[in-house]
């Protein structure tokens, strides 16, 4: 059990031996999350790139696809599996952000983590509320990429930092009662909240991802994958950009670049993703800390508990 009143920093480092000890197991969890998505991605490229080079081929071969009607629907019917595996791989990467603090639970008790498929039904068996959660969360990153809204949704990014642990661990909350919870939690300890979502992110989006880079590059693997992709990439394909870079008195790009620069971006996002379970598990610890905390709980508005009907009035002494 996560150790009651530790500091930040002792919990970020429990967060951190807890993921190491486990690291196969969640590498392993992750696999289809993360991949899954860049297979989605990859696929479609790639068809679009080949339904674009043999474009005059395809239309000779099979005249029917001429008509736009038909065109549509054969590649309505080519695009469902790619859609099936990308949404399939982007639900499983969504539930793992609830589904890690019921691991994390376990590994409290027992230092490891097993039987992944239970603590992912916890998750999908209120896969309706689960949806209402996430798409009220991607709201708020949608908001966040604005610039008018950006700073006042990223400090409130901090009061619903615990969203996805409340969903799981107090089940008699709706989607936007975890938000208000959460906010009630984080109220009056929000520089705490703060600091370990900079630890934590520092972490796994600055400098694990950099030094997995760097690695990748001194092993020549980033020169070769640039190599494989750099063909793809024409002068002529970057005409646009480099009219706009130009226009704006920037030096151009060249495929070498581009090509470098994707490679690079996509593993850092890949890093990023599969490091998605060392965040859930330390600011599980962190919401464990302060919920046990009995001084915490009296802060939790009454008011919540009746709109989730949880909470009864004491009878009235006659």
């Amino acid at each position: 059990m996560a150790k009651k009143n530790s500091t930040i920093f002792e919990i970020f480092l429990q967060g951190i031996g807890l993921y190491f000890t486990n690291i196969d197991r969640f590498l392993w969890y992750m696999l289809f999350p993360v991949f899954g998505q860049l297979a989605g991605f990859i696929m479609t490229i790639v068809i679009l790139y080949l339904f674009n080079e043999y474009n005059t081929v395809i239309l000779a071969n099979f005249p029917v696809l001429r008509t736009p009607s038909y065109m549509n629907i054969a590649l309505g019917v080519i695009f469902i599996p790619v859609i099936f595996v990308w949404v399939k791989a982007l639900w499983d990467y969504m539930v793992a952000y609830a589904a890690v603090n019921s691991m994390t639970e376990n590994m409290l008790k027992s230092e490891r983590v097993y039987d992944f498929p239970a603590h992912t039904m916890m998750v999908e068996r209120r896969w309706l509320s689960y949806i209402g959660l996430c798409i009220l969360f991607a709201g708020l990153l949608l908001l966040s990429a604005t610039v008018i809204f950006a700073g006042f949704v990223w400090v409130l990014m901090v009061y619903y930092a615990f969203i996805f642990q409340i969903f799981l661990f107090e089940p008699e909350l709706s989607p936007a009662d975890c938000f208000k919870r959460s906010s009630s939690y984080v109220r009056g300890n929000f520089k705490q909240t703060l600091t370990m979502i900079v630890l934590v992110g520092g972490l796994t989006y600055v400098i694990l991802p950099q030094i997995i880079l760097t690695f990748l590059t001194s092993v020549k693997a980033i020169s070769s994958l640039k190599d494989i992709i750099q063909p793809y990439i024409t002068e002529a394909s970057l005409d646009w950009i480099n009219m706009v870079l130009s226009a704006a008195g920037i030096p151009q790009l060249s495929p070498t670049q581009v090509a470098l620069f994707l490679i690079q971006t996509v593993i850092i996002i890949i890093v990023i993703q599969l490091l998605l379970p060392l965040r859930v598990i330390c600011m599980c610890l962190w919401y464990k800390n302060f919920h046990n905390d009995a001084g915490a709980m009296k802060k939790i508005d009454d008011r919540i508990l009746e709109r989730a009907g949880t909470h009864k009035n004491p009878k009235k002494k006659k």
